[in-house]
């Protein structure tokens, strides 16, 4: 587990009034310390735990109805004491025999950590104050457990702070926790053999052991220890997830259900030979825990604790352990109870997609396009039954739909009546397309032509009908054009040709304007004509 660097962050009030309620008589004086935290009050930041390894930890801890000093060595060890070292007055202390027999915290109110020790259970102060937990779940929910089920032990811990996100929302901190690694959004789903996300409002609320999932590989990375796995050498938030990740990635534990300790042994002999290929260098096990662990959250082998050299001269003992926590976990339905509901799927979108397809009627449609859907449906079905993916549903949801908006209706045979339709376009036919708006007119005749291909194509007798209701409607609304605009037309024309006429019967002025000269030779042309008339009539007369 990393150790980040402790906040310098002072005791809450709330922290000293919890304190005062849970009768704790000394609050350190050290700030990322809080000592006898109620572990019901500690929030988890991961979903799941491994059951047969809170198992293992209780069969060693409980023995003839009493407390073993293994309890006590966790126990104090996990509140920072290790090795019966603590602080009073300042001053450090040890005291073995108590380590083995009493919680030393309890024993001796005022010990606090010394200045080189930190309690295992590190945690983040959330809106509201609340305290989350980034490692030792398994222990706290063991401690909790015991109380409850055996009312023995100690049911309060000594928590370090590492940060305080309390002034955040909690959208915001949920953001901050997967930012920093301080929180695993993925479980283990037994019925997909993966590992899934799931939303982080779903996070268990307490330190008990029936509000998480059972996570089989978490459980078998304890029993794969010193055999492929050091376990002080782990430097890894979650590792021994990223670990279940890494060989569920392989495919080879497919069909493995967990409700069977058969199916235990099975997972247990395949970890230590895909474990012992990877330490050995198989480039193909290399490559995948590359690409499935190195580059998407920067994990190596070494952070996980996987050890240089396979030890198989461990795996016997390992393998006993593992026996004995499967007879324990069988025997203690409190333990093995698991969370049902981490993966429950939102479904509201896919309910209402299968409601509009329940609403039709098969034989209007193709049964090809139809038959689409159904399958469809019939895959988001299978899904959320097997508690698939939130991602993948969506998915199924969204193909769906566009189905759903491709299905293809069967023509229908049904004789349309057309009276009404015909009406109408005799009616238009007897306007004059002169005397209306060109646009009005021309949109009418979109109409008409819609709806004769609406006939052709077996439409139904309700959107015939429809169709000609808004015809006859905007047959209705045509106006005349406003006639003022044809008699100022006319006026126009008329005092053109008036105008044109004036100008034939008018002598150009250059004749009107010209000097007398002129005005005497036509005078004297016209006596020259009327001599030669009065000739030509004395010649015919004489």
């Amino acid at each position: 587990m990393i150790k980040p660097r402790f906040s310098q962050i002072s005791t809450t009030i709330a922290g000293i009034a919890a304190a005062v309620a849970f009768g704790v008589v000394n609050v350190s004086a050290d700030s990322k310390t809080e000592y006898n935290v109620p572990i019901s009050t500690i929030h988890p930041t991961q979903a799941a735990v491994g059951k047969a390894q809170i198992a293992s930890k209780i069969s060693t801890y409980v023995e003839n109805g009493a407390l073993t000093k293994d309890y006590y060595n966790d126990f104090n060890d996990d509140n920072g004491y290790t090795n019966g070292l603590y602080s009073l007055d300042g001053v450090s202390q040890t005291d073995k025999t108590l380590y083995k027999t009493n919680s030393i915290q309890s024993a001796i109110p005022d010990a606090q950590l010394t200045s080189d020790s930190a309690a295992k259970v590190p945690v983040i102060k959330g809106p509201g104050g609340v305290l989350y937990a980034t490692d030792g779940h398994h222990g706290s929910t063991t401690y909790e457990l015991i109380k409850q089920q055996y009312n023995l032990g100690f049911d309060t811990i000594n928590v370090e702070v590492i940060d305080d996100y309390s002034s955040l929302s909690m959208a915001d901190f949920y953001k901050t926790l997967i930012a920093k690694n301080q929180v695993l959004p993925l479980a283990f789903n037994v019925k997909t053999g993966e590992y899934q996300s799931f939303s982080l409002d779903r996070l268990p609320t307490h330190m008990y052991a029936n509000e998480f999932v059972n996570d089989p590989f978490r459980s078998l990375a304890y029993f794969w220890r010193k055999s492929a796995i050091d376990k002080d050498n782990v430097t890894a938030n979650f590792a021994e997830f990223y670990l279940g990740i890494l060989l569920t990635s392989t495919g080879e534990f497919k069909g493995l259900s967990f409700e069977s300790q058969n199916d235990y042994f099975t997972a247990f002999n395949k970890g230590n030979a895909i474990l012992q290929k990877l330490i050995n260098g198989d480039t193909s096990y290399t490559a995948l825990f590359n690409k499935v662990l190195t580059i998407p959250y920067g994990v190596t082998p070494s952070m996980l604790g996987i050890q240089s050299t396979f030890d198989d001269t461990k795996i016997a003992a390992q393998r006993q352990k593992l026996t004995d926590a499967l007879t324990f976990l069988t025997n203690t339905p409190a333990l093995a109870t698991s969370n049902t509901t981490l993966f429950d799927l939102n479904t509201e979108q896919l309910t209402k997609q299968v409601a509009t397809f329940k609403a039709l009627t098969a034989a209007d449609y193709k049964n090809d396009s139809y038959q689409k859907v159904s399958e469809l449906i019939a895959s988001a079905n299978e899904l959320v039954s097997n508690n698939g993916s939130q991602t993948d549903l969506d998915s199924l949801t969204s193909q769906i739909e566009q189905a759903l908006g491709s299905l293809v209706k069967v023509p229908t045979t049904e004789t349309l009546d057309t009276t009404q339709f015909e009406k109408q376009v005799s009616r238009f036919n007897n306007l004059t397309a002169t005397k209306y708006d060109a646009t009005n007119y021309q949109n009418i005749k979109n109409t008409i032509a819609e709806i004769q291909d609406l006939i052709k194509n077996n439409g139904t007798q309700n959107e015939l009908n429809t169709k000609v209701e808004s015809l006859q409607s905007k047959i209705d609304a045509l106006t005349p054009v406003s006639s003022d605009n044809t008699s100022t037309t006319t006026s126009s024309k008329t005092d053109l040709q008036n105008h044109n006429h004036k100008q034939h019967l008018e002598l150009p002025k250059t004749m009107v304007n010209q000097p007398n000269i002129i005005n005497r030779v036509m005078l004297g042309l016209v006596l020259f004509a009327g001599i030669g008339l009065t000739y030509k009539r004395f010649k015919l007369f004489s």
